[in-house]
């Protein structure tokens, strides 16, 4: 406030935090005839009235607990809720972090008062400071840190990210949380703040030396708070070699001119700007190094650049004409065709909008065909009016997801909805040669047993009709059309398990494969067992290969030694493994594990193998992973995936999976990701989930337990609701706020998809307190509650002994605090993680199975605890942490939900009320149908939430 002889203003002094002295205070500047005095008022709420009128309530409120007496009350509190703490200098650092945390919660509501100033003590020159204007920055700020080895040392370089813009942090003063550079102040966030202090009192000199084992565990530090921190200095990170496919994406600049743009993929990461020998990305946590290949690269550009004469100054990255320029003398059309011609991928020329149609449709003849192994040969002709399209045109503009082509009078020929539905799938999925094009024979077959299709196709596969009126039989399910093999040991499968059976006959009968994708406890292995007992005694002299993660394999051969006994079945796993098991003929069925695969795969892939069944074939989702690359190498006569949750994280794994059993169905893996994973993932698109639903149906089984197995017990699933308590609900609302803040700001200057990670970790960090308190490390909540396991505890004391639970929780150090509450309670209970030995698995099942144990509770992580094991001794199933992945969820109920379960079963989800669980409880029953339509439920529902999902989540 000023009149003509007074100017009062607030005076900010972040050198006064963590001291008694004033962060804040009323100053004035007083004029009077001798000159001008300085003067001073109380910071009170009358003073703040008088001085700045303009003062909101909410800013007065925010502006008072800087002064003295507010202050020592919130002094007071935080030194009374630490006094349970007996040690002297936990509980000092403890109340020195709630301090710190409120005074960033105060700055913060500070920096919010719009239209307000503030002064503080600012540098004039190095001798002298005066009293100028300062500003806070809109949002809290990150640190990113940079490895840098020289000279056989390291150092860490400290940056701060400020938008797009990164400045060196010794730019900055520093005040604790509070950065300054030309009177503008930055509020680092909480975990930038801890980093940077946790850093400062580290002894430097143990960590910079040439060793770099020291170095990798102060980032490793640094990456807990989930930072910005580039680390390929000390990291080789894993290295990719492959040869790039370039690509032109097409588009129209400022509405003026066409503008193409190079850009290189790299199994199917997609790489542009100025060439560096190595481009470094995140991928799944880990770092990849991508050797560009500078001479492909290179090849693009000089090509591009030799289009035009006007291209040969353009230096932006880019190249670009004006539309008039582009047309004239049909220049475009020749570029077109030249660049399909040399297989560069063109990309949005169906989105540009000031080209021409052509009046004339697709006119599509098929002048012969026949079959080739497992392909359709076919003769085709595409024509628009006289003009004949070549077919490796044609695909490549459809595999670029255009519907229209460039004609020779540079108008554009439109690919009808019609005629995408008949010949778009086949063109996109076939291999052209000349005029010629091959079709799998199992994208035919997807058409022809497809019931709501009228009159398939005019193109046919090799199957005889014979063969399909067996499996139209099979489809209605009026008998059984194969008998059991004589071995087993069953005098009859149910009737979904022998549905199953013939379905694998079937698709064998014909060279196929397939996905048996039941829910969990539906006899998955039996099913698999008699189909591999037939094909023993139908061809006694070949071999079968089983692979499993290493805890599944005694389990199989305990089945096989139940259910086939006549059958000779040795496990080839461990490091004393003997070779000599794999040249045996007597060993018709080889049991091993996926890193003994991996390991041995230069044995395993010259033995030809009647059948190969990959269980828990989710294993192999990952088509750059070195086990999937390692079972594609594997012959055999028939391939079976099992597998409860073929698709976990997304679409996408169902690509490694189907390519194993039917190579080609699903085309290129890059191709798989643009045409369906993409779509469907990022854009919900159902049309596109409909469409490879159709692809793979007759190739993936899965039947629910309620459609095949109604004559099991009851079971009740519902939401065990959990109210916070007041200190656990105000540590869940003050994380969520700096959560929120710090989610939001990442994807302002990053952008939604990057901004995804950090969702991610803060959606973590609230389901950690949701948990318990105790879980969430970096932050000071200073509460140790936790209702759900109190509410557990109390479901439990109620139940038992009557009756045995399973408790699920996807953080073992959950398991953790768990085990301790139960030692207080005295319930008897066992604990299985990924740490568990896999000879310690089955005694652990064996003993809570037995009816004599009076251990009445499982602990199990949802990981380690969720497949290949039967626990019907429990009738209650408690999710301690639910999410959206309800399969796995769905899988973990199973355990005890299963054949062999003769009580009433009820699962609980334990969810607080006015979390974000519930929110996420909401948004994935909103968006479940589309994951459903393709077999199951997926855990990578993040990928297709909105900016509006987010913002509710985090409200």
């Amino acid at each position: 406030m000023d009149n003509r002889n007074t100017k009062t203003y607030l005076l900010f002094q972040p050198k006064h935090l963590f001291t008694k002295r004033p962060v804040l205070e009323i100053r004035q500047l007083i004029k009077t005839a001798t000159g001008i005095t300085s003067g001073e008022q109380q910071l009170s709420r009358a003073n703040l009235k008088q001085f700045f009128p303009q003062l909101s309530d909410e800013g007065m409120k925010t502006l008072l607990g800087f002064s003295k007496w507010e202050w020592q009350k919130t002094e007071a509190d935080i030194v009374g809720q630490s006094q349970y703490i007996s040690n002297e200098t936990e509980r000092a650092a403890m109340q020195k972090k709630a301090m710190a945390r409120k005074l960033q919660s105060m700055i913060s509501a500070m920096r919010q008062l719009q239209g307000f100033e503030f002064y503080h003590s600012g540098t004039v020159n190095a001798a002298s400071t005066q009293t100028v204007k300062c500003v806070f920055h809109s949002y809290p700020v990150e640190l990113a840190f940079h490895a840098v080895a020289e000279n056989d040392r390291y150092k860490l370089e400290i940056q701060v990210v400020k938008g797009k813009e990164r400045m060196p942090l010794a730019s900055f003063k520093r005040f604790h949380f509070l950065l300054e550079n030309d009177s503008t102040y930055y509020q680092l966030a909480s975990k930038s703040h801890d980093a940077v202090e946790w850093l400062q009192q580290q002894d430097s000199s143990t960590w910079t030396t040439a060793e770099p084992s020291s170095f990798e565990q102060v980032v490793a530090k640094l990456k807990e708070w989930e930072l910005k921190v580039d680390a390929t200095a000390i990291t080789q990170g894993e290295e990719l070699i492959a040869e790039p496919q370039p690509q032109v994406m097409l588009s129209e600049l400022n509405n003026t001119f066409l503008k193409l743009e190079p850009r290189f993929v790299y199994d199917g990461y997609v790489i542009d700007g100025p060439f560096e020998e190595t481009a470094t990305i995140q991928s799944a946590g880990k770092v990849l190094n991508i050797i560009r290949h500078q001479q492909k690269e290179e090849e693009l550009v000089t090509f591009l650049r030799s289009l035009h004469e006007k291209f040969s100054n353009q230096s932006n990255g880019f190249f670009y004409l004006t539309f008039a320029e582009a047309q004239k003398k049909g220049w475009f059309l020749k570029v077109y065709h030249k660049l399909l011609e040399m297989d560069v991928d063109l990309l949005g020329i169906d989105l540009m909008k000031h080209f021409r149609y052509s009046p004339h449709i697709a006119e599509t003849t098929i002048s012969k065909q026949e079959t080739e192994n497992s392909w359709i040969c076919l003769g085709m002709m595409v024509k628009f009016g006289k003009e004949i399209i070549p077919l490796n045109y044609l695909q490549k503009s459809l595999q670029n997801g255009q519907k229209a082509v460039m004609l020779k009078d540079g108008s554009l020929g439109v690919l009808g909805e019609d005629w995408l539905k008949q010949y778009g799938m086949m063109i996109r999925h076939g291999k052209v040669r000349k005029d010629e094009l091959l079709v799998p024979k199992w994208l035919l077959m997807s058409e022809a047993t497809d019931e709501t299709t009228e009159d398939a196709s005019a193109i046919k596969t090799d199957i005889s009709a014979g063969w399909f009126s067996k499996w139209k039989q099979w489809e209605k399910q009026e008998q059984a059309l194969y008998a059991l093999p004589t071995g087993l040991t069953v005098k009859e499968l149910r009737p979904y398990q022998q549905k199953g059976y013939e379905w694998l006959r079937l698709l064998s009968e014909i060279g196929g494969s397939g996905c048996l994708a039941d829910d969990m406890g539906l006899g998955k292995t039996l099913q698999t067992i008699t189909f591999l007992l037939h094909k023993i005694e139908e061809q006694p002299n070949d071999q079968h290969l089983v692979a499993a993660p290493a805890s599944l394999l005694y389990n199989w051969q305990k089945e096989l030694e139940k259910f086939a006994p006549a059958v000779k079945a040795v496990v080839f796993h461990g490091a004393g493994r003997d070779e000599s098991l794999l040249n045996d003929a007597n060993n018709k069925i080889i049991i091993t594990s996926y890193g003994t695969l991996r390991q041995d795969i230069a044995l395993l892939q010259n033995i030809p193998w009647n059948t190969i069944v990959v269980d828990e074939s989710q294993h192999i989702k990952n088509p750059s992973a070195q086990i999937t690359k390692a079972v594609w190498q594997l012959v055999g006569k028939t391939k079976i995936a099992l597998s409860g949750t073929p698709v976990m994280n997304g679409t996408g794994d169902l690509y490694s999976q189907l390519h194993f059993l039917l190579p080609g169905l699903l085309g290129s893996n890059e191709f798989f990701r643009r045409e369906y994973a993409i779509p469907i993932e990022q854009k919900a698109d159902a049309e596109k989930a409909a469409a490879l639903q159709k692809l793979i149906r007759p190739f993936v089984l899965r039947r629910t337990k309620e459609q095949a197995a109604p004559d099991l017990p009851t079971k009740t699933e519902s939401v065990l609701w959990c109210e916070m308590d007041i200190d656990q609900r105000t540590a869940y609302e003050s994380i969520k706020e700096n959560v929120r803040s710090n989610v939001l700001m990442d994807i302002s200057e990053n952008g939604l998809n990057k901004g995804k990670m950090s969702v991610l970790a803060g959606l973590m960090k609230l389901r950690q307190i949701c948990n318990s308190c105790e879980l969430v490390k970096d932050e000071d909540v200073f509460a140790y509650d936790s209702i759900k396991t109190k509410v557990l505890i109390d479901e439990l004391k109620t139940i038992i002994p009557q009756h045995r639970a399973l408790v699920f929780s996807q953080f073992t150090s959950m398991l953790d605090l768990l085990e301790r509450d139960l030692q207080k309670e005295g319930i008897k209970y066992i604990r299985l993680d990924g740490q568990t030995k896999v000879s310690e698995r089955q005694d652990l099942v064996a003993e809570f199975q037995d009816e004599e144990s009076d251990v009445t509770v499982f602990l199990l992580s949802l990981k380690a605890g969720n497949a290949g094991l039967t626990l019907t001794a429990a009738d209650y199933v408690f999710l301690f942490d639910p999410w959206w992945n309800t399969a796995v969820e769905n899988q973990a109920i199973d355990r005890t939900h299963r054949i062999g379960q003769q009580s009433h079963v009820f699962a609980y989800r334990m969810i607080c009320k006015d979390s974000v669980e519930e929110k996420i409880m909401k948004l994935a029953a909103g968006k479940k149908k589309l994951a459903e339509d393709l077999i199951t439920a997926e855990e990578g529902f993040v990928k297709s939430l909105s900016l509006d999902d987010i913002k509710y989540l985090l409200e």
